[in-house]
């Protein structure tokens, strides 16, 4: 099985008092970007919120 095109995508979204994202080396700390000072998001944490999400709705 091969793909014969590739996609890329974006998702933005806000969080409030939240830390969607921890970082385990750091005590469970927000990753943050060092110039912007905006929090990150790994595509592994991605990646694991829309399966947990599907598993819930399928």
């Amino acid at each position: 099985m091969s793909l014969s095109h590739r996609y890329d995508f974006v998702l933005l979204f806000d969080v409030k008092d939240g830390n969607p994202n921890g970082d385990p080396d750091a005590g469970n700390l927000p990753r943050l970007d060092a110039e912007t000072g905006h929090g990150l998001m790994t595509d592994v944490a991605l990646k694991r919120k829309l399966r947990n999400s599907v598993g819930l709705t399928a």
